[in-house]
């Protein structure tokens, strides 16, 4: 799992790799799909006592692009800064093929529900995709998900939005220099803990794509 923090499989960002006939389509496909992969919150369970979180993991596209399901690394980090409040980040690297991609950026998540039970979560999440030679992309995502303990499994059932804008460092005929859109999606994730481990599998849906993702999560203390 930790390999894939080094090498993505497959996933290709850029623009002239590819002999496209619509150069504009094939862009927004390639950033649309970076945007959805990049915007993946950390699950941090709002029940647990513990206040450090370390989360690896894998998100592999349903989708082909270039008659492959293209593959991405996570890395995301979390800290509980009070019962209902906790902040995460990604800032990590890889290489991909001719690309080194950095990954930047934080976003909270706000716990809510009865009086003991904490089992809906808020999140704002911004991440930077940069060292790109083609372009820059930026991503806010907003999202709700309920948290339904059946022991020992837990579910992380919600909704949310993401808005992405991108920067083109390279052009060509009939491609835009900007891209921005929005994708809404339908989020379900699987927890299982597993000694002092907690491993899960999610999945985003939208109705044009849809992104499956492996992970395991370390809480200390």
């Amino acid at each position: 799992m930790l390999s894939g923090i080094t090498f993505s499989q497959y996933a290709d960002f850029r623009f002239d790799s590819f002999n496209c006939v619509n150069c504009d389509e094939y862009a927004n496909t390639v950033i649309n799909q970076s945007a959805f992969w990049m915007s993946e919150t950390p699950s941090i369970d709002p029940m647990s006592q513990n206040r450090f979180y370390i989360q690896s993991g894998y998100s592999l596209s349903i989708s082909k692009i270039k008659g492959h399901h293209w593959g991405y690394p996570n890395l995301d980090l979390g800290i509980k800064t009070t019962k209902n409040l906790s902040l995460t980040g990604k800032i990590f690297g890889f290489s991909s093929q001719e690309e080194s991609p950095q990954i930047l950026g934080a976003g909270l998540q706000y716990a809510f529900g009865g009086k003991d039970t904490l089992n809906w979560v808020t999140s704002i999440q911004r991440i930077d995709l940069k060292g790109l030679n083609h372009y820059h992309l930026t991503s806010i995502t907003i999202d709700i998900r309920k948290w339904i303990k059946w022991n020992p499994i837990i579910f992380r059932i919600g909704t949310g939005s993401i808005f992405y804008k991108q920067k083109s460092f390279f052009t060509v005929s009939g491609m835009d220099s900007k891209i921005d859109g929005q994708i809404n999606f339908i989020g379900v994730d699987t927890l299982y803990p597993y000694s002092i481990y907690t491993i899960g599998v999610g999945t985003r849906f939208h109705p044009r794509k849809t992104m499956i993702s492996f992970f395991i999560q370390k809480e200390l203390f």
